[in-house]
């Protein structure tokens, strides 16, 4: 097909609008530096919205242009995550970038080729780069978008190859054919074309019929029954682009559609196969300590949130109190706090904490609890290792530890390594092991949140003052040489602490 093309000179570092995130602009002016062609391809209408990090951002290079491109993200601070197996396409990268004064991920799909069509395989590949790269304007917001009588053709075309047997089965020819998203780009573009510029480029592309159906498509917008027609009358230009057959694309689609589905039922599962995005060179393990009182809990849900905003993140907690028990611990937890609602709390806070229980059920009870607290951070330890080998992110609320015993996440039958029992010496020695196993996987990142006594007690009065010395300074004394180690005063702001630890895990990434 001869593509209309209209030659455009290229035009260097325009102003950019002040709205738009530092690292997009050092983006945007990186690419026109180094003379990129380029342009934001599609869902210019809400373009506001991926400069300014809330949505991602859609660019399109002229792939001569590739070794240039991976030159301007490294140097503005991009990354690579390539997307799980299940969810790339051909022609498209994926990249993540950090803007430190917003503190926001910013999302860059990286096209370098127009990959399209159906759900979840994107069966086509359309050569209209050039063409689009070509006749690409130039926003007033300071970067190069998509000529929108190009981006209404694409548009249309993307979802009428998106469209399935089973959307004119349940939802009826006559009800509309796009959702309230795409309805609003389309309305955005529409308002935005001449009719008579739009069937000229049109036509050399899809055809005279398919031409003069999305024409019509401006007066009325698309039912599925009219969209279904258009894309019988694209289909047949559309058919030498396409990248698989019928019964192969159905395949794949049919199996990405199960896998996902599986995964949205597996969801809860601490860890799996990858689904989204991973780190090329490897995962990475990140724990958070501090007392209660300094914000660990939090400060570890936001950054978690933080990065499950885009990547694969398995968050883990290695505590024994309010996370999940396995099985064999719930009977336990479960009668500890019957115990403790019936115990008296000046009694409560006479009690002796860490010393050896007396009495053989007492003893039962206590190693009872202190093994099975040992298997399921064994067993969560086996989890993170899984994780970070697949190349995702694992977040870690307190990590194990055998230099402190008796709290901390440290061991607690350590007093019995020499008692005359044979049985507890066997059960303090096959928990030290456990956790003797955590060393030989350190943490790339450990986040120590460190408090004072005072803030703890305001943040938590119900917590015993006496015991929380001893707390704060274990978790200064905590030693991790293979690990890098980030001490944060949390009796800041928690605005200022998560910004210190966004920075700090971005460039551990």
């Amino acid at each position: 097909v001869q593509l209309p093309v209209t030659k455009m000179s290229v035009q260097l570092a325009p102003s950019v609008d002040p709205r738009m995130l530092r690292l997009v602009a050092d983006l945007v002016e990186g690419l026109q530096a180094a003379q990129v062609s380029y342009c934001h391809w599609k869902s210019n209408e809400h373009l506001d919205a991926a400069l300014q990090g809330l949505t991602d951002l859609d660019i399109l290079v002229a792939g001569r242009d590739g070794a240039a491109v991976a030159r301007v993200l490294a140097d503005v601070g991009f990354k690579r995550f390539p997307a799980a197996p299940t969810a790339s396409y051909p022609g498209i990268d994926d990249y993540l970038g950090f803007d430190r004064k917003s503190g926001r991920i910013i999302h860059l799909h990286l096209h370098y080729q127009l990959t399209l069509g159906e759900k979840l395989i994107k069966g086509y590949r359309i050569p209209w780069e050039d063409m689009l790269l070509a006749n690409r304007q130039h926003d007033p917001r300071g970067i190069h978008v998509a000529d929108p009588h190009l981006e209404l053709v694409l548009l249309l075309v993307r979802v009428a190859l998106k469209l399935q047997t089973r959307d004119r089965l349940f939802r009826g020819r006559r009800r509309p054919a796009l959702g309230r998203d795409p309805l609003r780009e389309f309305q955005w573009l529409a308002a935005r074309v001449d009719r008579d510029r739009l069937a000229r480029v049109t036509e050399p592309l899809v055809g005279a019929e398919a031409t003069r159906r999305l024409i019509a498509f401006l007066t009325n917008a698309p039912t599925v029954g009219s969209l279904q027609a258009f894309r019988r009358s694209v289909r047949p230009r559309l058919a030498t682009y396409r990248t698989y057959g019928a019964l192969e694309a159905r395949r794949r689609r049919w199996g990405r559609e199960l896998w996902r589905r599986w995964r949205r039922w597996t969801r809860s599962r601490p860890a799996g196969t990858p689904s989204r995005r991973t780190l090329p060179h490897g995962g990475r393990v990140i724990a958070f300590l501090g007392c209660d009182g300094s914000g660990k809990s939090t400060v570890t849900r936001e950054i978690a949130s933080w990065l499950g905003w885009k990547i694969d993140v398995v968050p883990l907690y290695f505590g024994s109190g309010d996370g999940p028990a396995s099985p064999l611990r719930q009977p336990l937890r479960l009668l500890r706090l019957v115990l403790r609602r019936r115990r008296r709390p000046a009694r409560a806070s006479r009690r002796v904490v860490g010393g050896p229980p007396r009495g053989w059920s007492r003893r039962i009870l206590r190693s009872w609890w202190a093994l099975t607290v040992a298997r399921e951070k064994r067993d969560r330890l086996t989890l993170a290792r899984r994780a970070r080998n697949l190349g995702m992110i694992v977040i870690c609320d307190r990590y194990p530890q055998s230099q402190i015993a008796g709290f901390t996440d440290g061991p607690l039958l350590s007093y019995w390594d020499d008692d005359p029992s044979p049985v507890l010496r066997y059960a303090a020695r096959w928990e030290a092991k456990h956790y003797r196993a955590a060393s030989t996987m350190p943490p790339d990142l450990v986040v120590k949140l460190h408090v004072s006594q005072e803030m703890a007690l305001q943040r938590k009065p119900e917590m015993v003052a006496e015991r929380l010395p001893r707390r704060i300074e274990a978790i200064r004394e905590l030693a991790f040489p293979a690990s890098v180690v980030l001490d944060i005063d949390a009796d800041q702001p928690l605005e200022d602490v998560l910004r210190q630890v966004k920075e700090t895990v971005w460039a551990a990434l």
